[in-house]
């Protein structure tokens, strides 16, 4: 004869009581795919049961490759195959290459009914912060030899503090001509370029010159790509003479500040009295000063020694488009 304990017999009760489903379902929707290390990638999950169970407020966790949680989110709407979570984020790593998370459905027991354990595995890439470099505030036309300032500014594309980090100017032969660190200053009307100045100096031959700044890629705290720019250096003859433009409304007889004024290379804007002083290389030139709402002047003149022009520029009809 067989005896049971009352309290085995509860329990023999309670596991004819649970019944096991089959294999939840779960999948993942990332975006994007590949993202600036430690950003934060989109999330949405999706679970079903083969038997057709309710999963509603049940959670799906995401965890990284340490089993350490990092997000959750119950699934709250049905879409006719499936329970969905809304859309939430989580935050990528700082190590750049291809990551593995995990979405894990815990087991659950609800009404009599077991579902085991489910997760599902996604895959997403964390690259290195591009960086945007530019170059400006270098002159049109620059001496033979002559020493100059150029200001180099870079902008990382998730918008990181830059300061302190170095850049460096080379020539067309590849030779280190400049070199200089990020300010703690952003450059004024931008929300995250970074600036510094840098001196070099020119080459000694005339002509056009392909000179390229270039800031090494970046470890530290936050991984940073490379970056660089090629920019355009025009060498001339060390100038002989001065040029004087003087700009003028024609009809009120007024200086007209702000004048662009053009003898090519070389370039400069007029000063509050409408006067803009060029040196130059002898020769015969061309004359451009342009204004806004001004049509454009221009003349041609031949430098041999200083020489002072007059530009009287005449105001645009009302409703002519200025293509310029």
């Amino acid at each position: 004869m067989l005896f049971l304990r009352f309290d085995d017999h509860i329990d023999t009760m309670a596991a004819k009581a649970v019944r096991t489903h089959g294999q939840r379902t779960c999948a993942v929707e990332v975006a994007p795919s590949e993202v600036d290390a430690g950003a934060e990638l989109t999330v949405a999950a999706r679970a079903a049961c083969p038997d057709g169970c309710g999963l509603r407020g049940q959670s799906i966790s995401i965890r990284n490759q340490d089993d350490t949680e990092l997000a959750s989110a119950e699934l709250t709407e049905f879409d006719g195959e499936a329970y969905v979570t809304s859309a939430f984020v989580v935050r990528a790593p700082l190590e750049v290459g291809e990551h593995i998370y995990w979405a894990v459905l815990a087991a659950e027991e609800k009404d009599g009914v077991l579902h085991e354990e489910t997760s599902t595995a996604f895959s997403f890439a964390a690259k290195a912060h591009a960086v945007s470099v530019n170059v400006w505030g270098l002159p049109s036309a620059i001496a033979a030899g002559e020493r100059f300032r150029l200001k180099v500014g870079i902008k990382c594309s998730a918008g990181c503090k830059l300061t302190g980090r170095q850049l460096s100017v080379f020539d067309d032969e590849g030779t280190q001509v400049g070199a200089g660190r990020l300010l703690d200053d952003i450059w004024p009307g931008t929300s995250a370029l970074y600036f510094a100045e840098v001196e070099a100096q020119a080459p000694l031959t005339t002509g056009d010159h392909q000179w390229e700044v270039k800031a090494p890629g970046s470890d530290l705290s936050v991984p940073h790509a490379a970056g660089s720019f090629t920019f355009a250096v025009k060498v001339v003859r060390p100038p002989d003479h001065e040029v004087t433009v003087e700009a003028f409304d024609s009809a009120k007889q007024t200086p007209i500040k702000g004048a662009h004024v053009l003898l090519h290379p070389y370039r400069a804007l007029t000063d509050e009295r409408g006067v803009a002083k060029v040196k130059v290389a002898k020769g015969r030139y061309k004359v451009f000063v342009s204004g806004f709402n001004y049509i454009a002047y221009e003349n041609i003149i031949d430098v041999t020694g200083d020489v002072t022009t007059r530009a009287e520029l005449t105001v645009e009809p009302e409703g002519q488009e200025d293509y310029r």
